[in-house]
């Protein structure tokens, strides 16, 4: 799976994202920048819910059926009383079509690559907090076609639900492309293996983890590396 930027152009109001080209390959990608630097934009266009003004993104699958990227949003949640399973059925559901139904099997895939088969019948609202991510990381597997895009995954989670999220996270991004928006440079040193950050709407940086640490004067990857990797190319680009 492979998600390709080509000189792509996207403006809302007087935002302007671009032009950025690059691309996620499977293996995790982190997504940094500052508030305001164009990361919600850059989501949105790889999602499908944003067009692009100019460029293009493309989805290239391997194989199988046409289906766009899973989505995590950072503020996900469902309602209190509704089953695990029955909440994924109805996902299952709205992104099915006659001739692509998605299945229970699916379904039942996706709750086995987040850990949750033992609790498919739970209600949604008796679960923790870190198992109510990993839900939300369910339903952006199915129908997904290998792609995944989860903004601040780690965010108000506890030290051991985040270490729990960072391990499936990475565990996904051995099969799936996944893009990782993140504030948290621990979640940048834990799992991701290449970085993008952007800056006042334009590419700033791309390379791998290893390279934005020794930006940052580090000889090992750390979450202190990886930031003061981080400061250097926003800081750079200040006062370029």
């Amino acid at each position: 799976m492979m998600v390709l930027l080509e000189d792509m152009v996207v403006r809302r109001g007087r935002f302007e994202l671009g032009p950025v080209s690059t691309r996620f390959d499977v293996g995790v990608t982190a997504l940094l920048g500052a508030n305001g630097a164009g990361k919600s934009t850059l989501m949105g266009a790889v999602v499908g819910v944003l067009a692009p003004t100019r460029g293009r993104v493309e989805i290239e699958r391997s194989g199988g059926r046409p289906m766009p990227p899973g989505y995590l949003p950072q503020d996900f949640d469902a309602p209190r009383r509704v089953r695990v399973t029955d909440y994924l059925r109805f996902v299952a559901w709205c992104r099915s079509s006659r001739r692509t139904p998605i299945t229970d099997h699916e379904i039942s895939e996706a709750l086995r690559a987040v850990g949750l088969e033992d609790r498919a019948g739970w209600r949604f609202g008796a679960l923790s907090g870190g198992m109510r991510r990993r839900v939300g990381v369910a339903q952006a597997l199915i129908g997904s076609a290998g792609v995944v895009v989860l903004d601040e995954p780690t965010v108000g989670l506890d030290p051991v639900q985040r270490t729990e999220l960072r391990e499936l996270i990475a565990t996904l991004g051995r099969e799936h492309a996944v893009l990782v928006s993140t504030h948290l440079a621990e979640d940048v040193a834990a799992v991701a293996e290449r970085v993008l950050i952007l800056a006042d709407g334009s590419d700033a940086f791309q390379g791998s983890v290893d390279e934005l640490a020794e930006r940052g004067g580090g000889t090992a990857v750390s979450s202190e590396s990886v930031e003061r990797g981080f400061l250097s190319v926003v800081r750079d680009r200040v006062s370029a």
